[in-house]
């Protein structure tokens, strides 16, 4: 593990823990209410948390034995089991984002230094050392645990870290004129409104 895969493994177990200190105090009411996310009730989100740290557990499994267990089994995958989360009582859904938050943090925390070297792939083909995994979580804590009511009181280093994943992908989407615009304050148009 290097220093900054330790790092990630820290803002990730920080985030986590903040994140499930919101999903505690949702009301059983809110998990029906739209999120910031088009198309997804609050109840579609904390189910997408609870299924990325299952499939995030997957990439770590991977590294830890070698054998491949990718994140998803299969195009829509993801989806059916955002789904599935979402209609089950809020209580339950609380559980098993409690419960796959620490299985994730089981997993990781069992790695080798051979472990966390090993090669995997995510849910979009980009092959990365799991050294990167506990990243690939922290953005969703961080990000969706604001969706859910949070704050942005992060550390710099994090919070930059994140603005320049997002610079880079926007750009490589072709989106650099868009971006532009929502960074001078001149315009949203063309980019999702969750940027």
């Amino acid at each position: 593990m290097t220093a900054s895969s330790a790092t990630y493994l820290e803002w990730m177990r920080a985030g986590t823990g903040r994140l499930l200190g919101i999903v505690d105090r949702l009301a059983e009411p809110r998990f029906a209410e739209p999120s910031p996310l088009p198309g997804w009730a609050v109840g579609h989100l904390v189910a997408h948390l609870h299924y990325n740290a299952c499939a995030l557990g997957r990439l770590a499994s991977w590294a830890a034995t070698g054998v491949e267990s990718p994140m998803y089994d299969g195009a829509g995958q993801r989806e059916r089991e955002i789904s599935t989360g979402a209609a089950l009582p809020p209580a339950e859904l609380k559980d098993l984002v409690r419960e796959s938050a620490a299985e994730l943090d089981g997993l990781l925390s069992a790695l080798t230094g051979e472990q966390w070297e090993r090669q995997v792939v995510t849910a979009q083909g980009r092959t990365v050392s799991a050294e990167e995994i506990p990243w690939l979580r922290v953005r969703e804590v961080v990000v969706h645990g604001v969706d859910l009511g949070g704050t942005w009181e992060w550390p710099e280093e994090l919070l930059r870290a994140l603005v320049f994943e997002i610079v880079e992908q926007r750009l490589a989407r072709g989106q650099a004129a868009a971006l532009a615009g929502v960074l001078t304050g001149r315009s949203r148009e063309s980019l999702p409104p969750w940027l």
